[in-house]
């Protein structure tokens, strides 16, 4: 039976949204693409009728997963917003602290990223820069968007490598205020032009 490309567009999404689900929880290094196949709910055949292999998949569920994260600071063009500051208190919550598969994949993949090819780290460098430049809209300079970024990136990815929920939160609170203030910083004009 012949699928619509529709279909198989629907499909490929599909694989895409839940492989990027599972491999941001359990790993994409650490996740066969059985495992990946079994988590969109399809076989390993299907997978390969849509990537041409695992390093195929994984420049697609990067590229897909970044660019939802950008897509989230569309809306966002005033740091003083009060959406700026849910959105900044939700990244540093413990809901995405507990749950990655849920959140951004950058406190994830990132460092399984540093360990790819090169064709996933250009995937990567993309989709870091689009996040970016929606970042340095809300912050006084380019530098300020980047560090905003790796504190936020930074605090998750030690909150999950800890136990003890207290000092999660600890690290959490400390770059929330952290993030608020420099988001504080910002001129209420969003011409943002320093680099």
């Amino acid at each position: 039976m012949r699928y619509s490309k529709d279909h198989k567009n629907a499909s490929r999404q599909r694989l895409i949204e839940l492989g990027g689900s599972h491999a941001k929880k359990h790993g994409f290094n650490e996740s066969g693409m059985a495992s990946l196949a079994a988590a969109a709910g399809v076989t390993t055949g299907a997978l390969y009728k849509h990537f041409d292999g695992k390093a195929d998949l994984f420049v697609a569920l990067i590229t897909a997963e970044l660019a939802r994260t950008a897509h989230m600071y569309d809306a966002f063009y005033a740091a003083g917003d009060s959406s700026v500051a849910r959105s900044l208190a939700g990244y540093l919550s413990l809901q995405h602290v507990k749950h990655p598969e849920q959140g951004c994949p950058l406190p994830s993949l990132t460092p399984e990223i540093a360990r790819a090819d090169d064709v996933v780290k250009a995937a990567y460098q993309a989709g870091l820069l689009a996040i970016h430049a929606k970042l340095q809209r809300l912050t006084p300079t380019s530098a300020d968007a980047w560090t905003l970024m790796a504190q936020n990136v930074g605090a998750v990815m030690l909150a999950r490598a800890l136990s003890d929920e207290k000092l999660q939160r600890e690290i959490l609170s400390a770059l929330r205020k952290a993030g608020e203030k420099l988001l504080a910083d910002n001129p209420t004009d969003s011409s943002n032009s320093e680099t």
